[in-house]
């Protein structure tokens, strides 16, 4: 038997606004992938595990407010962001960063696509974030009002004058997946990714198979 994380809480982000049937999928993948591991939901309306009720506005700076509410409430050494429009893995859940890390291994699909298929999106994400839990709370204290952006990415610490954090990037042999839609907070997150590099792309991926099929589920 797979020994239990105990080192590790999973911050689970969502506005409640995506399709019913893939936040059952999405639920039971992500408590598998978390192997035991504490979750705290941060949400707009009452749900499972240990449940924080979002205050303020929808915003993409209320994100990190949220996430420092629930980083303060989790009692362990690591944190892991998990949002509700990406797919996790075990492997992702078992890097321990020294400071900030990001899991690059990440796959995109389009929601609104006759061809779905995966591209791949080199970027760090909030959603592929695993963090010191002090050092993450040190961090977001220092946001100022209406801040957002990724903890310790050169991008945020210039626009807010912060101070710089170590980011380790790390590659999960299976990766994780996240899905564009039209629900998300980011607007850009809408749209088609016009900049993704298209020679970067892939019908079937280790661990998720093919798009067509895991694209059922966003229904």
């Amino acid at each position: 038997m797979e020994k239990r994380l105990q080192d590790l809480t999973v911050i689970f982000l969502t506005v409640n606004k995506l399709p019913k049937h893939w936040t059952n999928f999405h639920r039971s993948v992500l408590l598998e992938a978390s192997n035991g591991a504490e979750i705290i939901t941060v949400s707009r309306k009452p749900m499972w595990g240990t449940n924080i009720i979002q205050d303020g506005e929808i915003s993409a700076s209320n994100i990190y407010k949220q996430m420092l509410r629930a980083a303060k409430l989790a009692k362990t050494e690591y944190v892991a962001i998990a949002e509700d429009d990406t797919l996790y893995t075990k492997e992702h859940f078992k890097f321990r960063p020294k400071v900030f890390g990001y899991n690059m291994s990440r796959w995109g699909i389009l929601s609104w696509s006759k061809d779905p298929a995966y591209f791949y999106r080199h970027r760090e994400s909030n959603s592929a974030l695993i963090a010191n839990r002090k050092l993450l709370i040190e961090c977001l204290e220092e946001y100022p009002e209406g801040a957002f952006g990724e903890v310790g990415k050169e991008k945020t610490v210039k626009r807010y004058g912060l101070k710089q954090y170590k980011v380790q990037r790390f590659h999960s042999k299976d990766p994780i997946v996240n899905f564009h839609h039209k629900f998300a907070i980011d607007k850009m997150e809408q749209l088609e990714k016009k900049s993704e590099d298209k020679s970067l792309i892939a019908y079937k991926v280790p661990c998720w198979g093919e798009a067509k099929e895991l694209l059922t589920y966003f229904k």
